[in-house]
């Protein structure tokens, strides 16, 4: 299993819309998860997602077959424009 701490406070973090976000973590086989001060959400589960106040750390949980892969992908999305 793979964990990633980010805060979505952070000015390098690129707002994306969730359903981007939703997109892309079903487009791998393992199961994402991200996990706020208010509670845990499926990734790839947009009902979950929108609920979840996405706002200051987030810990993001990947685990499966491809988990380095999605990992990779999902940090590359939240920060696409932040090397520029």
């Amino acid at each position: 299993m793979l964990t990633r701490q980010v805060d979505s406070r952070m000015k390098a973090l690129n707002p994306i819309p969730i359903s981007y976000l939703v997109q892309t973590a079903n487009q791998f086989v393992c199961d994402i998860y991200v996990k706020s001060d208010k509670g845990r959400a499926n990734v790839k589960r947009y009902d979950e997602m929108k609920s979840l106040n996405i706002l200051g750390l987030l810990t993001f949980y990947f685990k499966g077959s491809d988990e380095n892969e999605a990992e990779d992908r999902i940090h590359r999305i939240l920060w696409q424009d932040s090397r520029r």
